[in-house]
Order: structure tokens, then sequence, then C-alpha cells
């Protein structure tokens, strides 16, 4: 089968090559995916330059954590899933950008409804993760005010929607002029530039001095301490991802800000997974399992069936064209999800 392959560590756009591998075996409690359509994510960047400390993966290896597709075979215990169109987190979140992938049942789900395999993978983990970090852990509630920052990406404009769905009052942080439309064509209230003006002033100033109630940072760096000047009063700040941040949230920041603020930090990680390795738990490790994925992924389909949100696709690729696409996402020259489409 054809599969889109890290050779060896190094800039995505030199190091990615379309490659023919074996079949892949589905063992107990995994499916095999027919795949459609899978993303591309800031991670694969990462995976490609070898930064991805805690799931090191020696070359060759095929990128892909998210994918939209058909079940063709499972393992043991995962039996019932063949057969059905599905959305799937991959295992050890590779292997996505290719024919066949192999996804643990615990992060396999109902492909939702009226989107094609494109939107599907599109929907899974910017809308999953926005749905657990701003609904489950911030507890964002109509009214507040939420500031995303990357307005324009793929988590962004899912995050824009799950706002404007509960009724919060929405605040973006973006790049350009495009991303700005993109932004504000989705309800975004606030969109600002961050090239051109301070945007912990227009939050305060857009407020009353009062800030924003949760900030939902999807790029870390020197966004982190900006954003801890302008939150509210018992605000929750909520860090995902940090792409392109060099202490990657490893090395610590210094925290007197929070104390002085008097807000919350309130961590997130989408991986849904029923049993911790114990090496990992102790490594720091503890994410949510299924129940809560089921929850998560329901209240969504709702959504989604209602009309109150929907993927936004940026740009469509063929898997031969992935390598110079993540070249183009790991510029910034990306707006909403990139997806590379494997069906027939």
């Amino acid at each position: 089968m054809k599969a889109l392959q890290v050779r060896e560590h190094g800039d995505p756009t030199d190091v990615l090559a379309v490659a023919t591998v074996e079949l892949p075996v589905p063992g107990p409690g995994e499916v095999r995916v027919r795949v459609g359509a899978g993303s591309l994510n800031f991670n694969d960047i990462d995976r490609c330059r070898g930064n991805l400390v805690s799931l090191p993966t020696p070359p060759p290896f095929t990128l892909g954590m998210d994918v939209c597709g058909v079940v063709d075979a499972a393992g043991d215990g995962a039996e019932a899933w063949v057969g059905r169109r599905v959305v799937a987190i991959t295992k050890n979140a590779l292997g996505g950008l290719a024919e066949y992938a192999i996804a643990p049942a615990v992060s396999v789900f109902e492909a939702p409804p009226g989107l094609d395999d494109a939107e599907a993978t599109a929907f899974l983990l910017p809308f999953h993760t926005g749905a657990l970090a701003l609904l489950h852990r911030a507890q964002l509630t109509p009214a507040e005010t939420l500031l995303i920052h990357a307005g324009a990406s793929g988590l962004g404009t899912a995050a824009i929607q799950l706002g404007q769905a509960i009724g919060a009052r929405v605040f973006v942080t973006v790049s350009s002029p495009a991303k700005a439309e993109v932004c504000e064509r989705l309800g975004a209230e606030v969109v600002i530039d961050h090239t051109k003006d301070d945007f912990a002033e227009a939050v305060l100033k857009n407020t009353d001095d009062v800030g924003a109630d949760v900030i939902y940072d999807l790029s870390g760096g020197a966004f982190v301490g900006k954003s801890w000047t302008c939150i509210a009063r018992d605000g929750r700040y909520v860090p995902v991802g940090f792409a392109d941040d060099p202490e990657n949230g490893m090395t610590g920041r210094p925290l007197r800000l929070a104390c002085i603020g008097n807000f919350s930090i309130v961590g997130v990680m989408l991986a849904w997974v029923d049993q911790i390795d114990p090496g990992m738990r102790r490594f720091g490790l503890n994410p949510f399992g299924r129940e809560t994925a089921d929850e998560v992924h329901g209240q969504l389909l709702d959504l989604l069936a209602a009309g109150s949100i929907r993927p936004f696709v940026g740009r469509r690729v063929t898997i031969e064209e992935a390598p110079a696409a993540l070249g183009d996402h790991q510029a910034r020259r990306s707006v909403g999800r990139t997806v590379v489409e494997l069906g027939a």
C-alpha cells in the first residue's frame, strides 16, 4: 500500500516521500481503517524533526494522526466496528497518511453523517480537542469572553464555532487580513492582528478592563505571558499544543503572574485512553477515557445536526502533494484544516 513516510529526521519538505509498505495487521482491541482522508497536523512537523521526546520513533515511519474511512478488519474485541464508516485517532498518533491505518478501538467513533471523508477527518481532532478543553475542562459559559490564539487554524476555527454555539463572546488573534476574514466569517466578534496591535490591550479595551474569562492558547511562546496580563479574575488559561514554542511547556515558566492574577491554568490533552501504561502515568500522563470521549462525541454530533458547527477544510491535497502542503503549514500559510484525500 502507499504511505507517506519520514525517511530521516529533518525538514518535512526534505524528508517526506510516498513509499510502498506492507499492509498493517490489527492486534487485540485494534481496527484497520481503509483510509478515505487524513489530516495534516503541527505534530507531524515535530515528528519529521524528531522533536517529540515522549514517543520517540526512529525512521522510517508513516505520518498521520487522524483519519476517516471504513473499518475493513479488526482484532479480538473490536469486531463490532468492521464495515462501519468511522473517524479515528491512529495508534501512537502515527500511520494515518496511508491507504490503510491501525487505530485502537478506544479512539474510534462513528463518522458524522452528512460530512464527506475530508470534512469528517477535519472534524475529529479540532472539535474533540475544543469540546474537551472549552466545555469540559474550562467550563466556558454563555456571555463569558473567550480569547483564541491562532484563530484561523484548524483548532481555532473549531473553537470559534464552539464559543458561538454556547453564546460566548469570541475574540481571536490572527497574523494576516486573509485569516482575519475567515474568523469574522465564522462569527468572531473581535479579531486582532497580533503583528500590528497589542492583543492584550485590545482584549482589555473591549471588556472594560475585565479581561477574557477563558484563553485558548494554541500558540504558546510570547503569547503566554501576555495572555496572563489580560485574563479575567477567576479566568481559565487553557494551553494546547504549543507547536512552535521552544520551551514546549516542559522546562517551566515563572508562575508569579498566575498568583497575582487570581486565575487558573487548565491543562488539556486529547488522548482517549482507558488503560494507562504505568511508566507513562509516572511521567505525568493522565488522559480521559472512553466514557468522556463518548460524551464529547455525542455532544458534537448534536451540534452538527443542529447546524451550529461545521469543520473548516481550507485545502484538499493528494498524498503526493502532502509534503509541500506540510511545508505551507509550517510556514503559517495554511487556513483551517489541510486534508490529504486517499480514497479512490
